[in-house]
């Protein structure tokens, strides 16, 4: 390889070292490590998109283990103004599951929609508004046993 001279180009062709592409050329160099800032920058978002989604993803399984639904228990906690982040309730799911099932029973009393409904979960996986959609759906296109005539 051709030694670089200037110190500017021996901090790029350094900064490039292990990628693809040419990297002991200083042009390609700085192509490669500016396309990796550009990656960098861009997945700083990512991440916190990545994680938010994934403290959803454990509250809505904790929620479920106590016959609520994720929407529910969000909507639930602003009425009973408690306010708990996303990071906090899916760490109260995880690791203190007494009082995340404290936090869900408190919802549930605050909610009028919850309150109306028993506090044990539901038996299958297609149970209250879940079935009701199902229902619907399949009347309206036609299927289901509602259709069916009893022969004569």
């Amino acid at each position: 390889a051709r030694d670089c001279g200037s110190r500017k180009h021996k901090k790029f062709v350094k900064l490039a070292k292990g990628y693809r592409g040419r990297t002991n050329c200083f042009r390609i160099a700085v192509q490669r490590v500016e396309k990796a800032w550009q990656y960098a920058f861009r997945d700083r978002k990512v991440k916190k998109r990545e994680m938010r989604k994934s403290w959803i993803r454990t509250i809505n399984a904790g929620s479920r283990e106590h016959g609520v639904a994720y929407n529910r228990l969000i909507c639930g906690l602003r009425t009973a103004d408690i306010d708990l982040n996303r990071k906090v309730l899916a760490d109260l799911a995880v690791s203190e599951p007494h009082s995340f099932a404290a936090v869900v029973a408190t919802v549930r009393a605050h909610d009028p929609y919850l309150s109306a409904q028993s506090s044990k979960p539901a038996a299958g996986p297609l149970d209250g508004l879940e079935a009701s959609r199902y229902r619907w759906f399949y009347d309206q296109r036609g299927g289901g046993d509602d259709h069916v005539e009893d022969p004569p």
